[in-house]
């Protein structure tokens, strides 16, 4: 399986628009995803289960021994259009839990329990990939995640300042947790909120198309992407036709690629 977390120093940069469409190319093409949110906010959970009823345990009732992987899934249901009535389209959440904030108590997870249960889950229901929503900034997270978790990074910016100036942080903590994760690889990085009219984000494009890093390919920020987020209907159900699903599944193709090249 697929394992990749998204992640930046900043909020509001596209990281929960780009899993929720992502998770909707993916399941489009056949396969399963478990979608882990991390981040205390918990605006992937709301996103992906708007349409069911919300696990009453949590990934943190989960790392914390007290409950089993599954008490914390949900099962998103997804609407194809406005009189849809909401289906099952192979995409669950492991919901979040707003004490993820609590490094301490983070600080006390058994991180090899984590990676065994999870794995354990993943197998046994054939998840093909593991999507996972990190926060802007949480170092005992980053740890967990990056060496017991994932086996790969990817990040979302947004064109302006804040988003590159974490960048470095995060390329340190992955070179850090490489002593727990061999395995561990950044993808690459890619605009998620893009105005390809907008000079600023032309500039940030130019500047990174010298980076080895940098997926050349620009999510819009276009009504479609967030209408689709508002009512439950990622992009690969929701239009035929449009920009933003072509982006998406273009992206969604160059992140098979750069895994199938590692």
């Amino acid at each position: 399986m697929n394992k990749l977390a998204f992640v930046n120093g900043k909020g509001g940069c596209g990281k929960t628009h780009s899993i929720f469409h992502i998770a909707g190319v993916l399941s489009k093409q056949g396969e399963k995803v478990l979608v882990i949110d991390y981040d205390k906010q918990r605006n992937i959970s709301d996103t992906l289960l708007m349409n069911t009823e919300m696990p009453k345990r949590t990934v943190l009732d989960f790392m914390m021994k007290t409950c089993t992987v599954g008490d914390a899934v949900g099962k998103a249901l997804f609407q194809t259009r406005g009189n849809a009535k909401p289906r099952y389209y192979n995409v669950d959440v492991l919901v979040s839990d707003v004490r993820l904030e609590d490094e301490g108590l983070l600080k006390e997870i058994d991180r090899n329990y984590v990676k065994d249960s999870l794995n354990d889950f993943i197998m046994e229901n054939g998840y093909t990939w593991v999507l996972v929503d990190m926060p802007p900034s949480n170092k005992v997270l980053n740890e967990i995640c990056f060496g017991y978790v994932v086996d790969y990074i990817i990040i979302p910016f947004s064109s302006d300042i804040y988003s590159v100036s974490g960048y470095g942080d995060i390329i340190e903590s992955v070179v850090k947790e490489r002593d727990v994760n061999p395995s561990l690889n950044i993808l690459g990085v890619y605009l998620a909120r893009y105005m390809k009219n907008c000079a600023v984000d032309k500039y940030i494009r130019d500047e990174l198309l010298d980076f080895d890093t940098f997926i050349d390919i620009q999510i819009p920020l276009a009504a479609d992407v967030r209408e689709g987020v508002m009512f439950g209907r990622p992009i690969s159900y929701y239009k035929m036709f449009s920009d933003s699903r072509h982006a998406y599944e273009e992206l969604v193709e160059e992140i098979k690629n750069r895994i199938g090249n590692k």
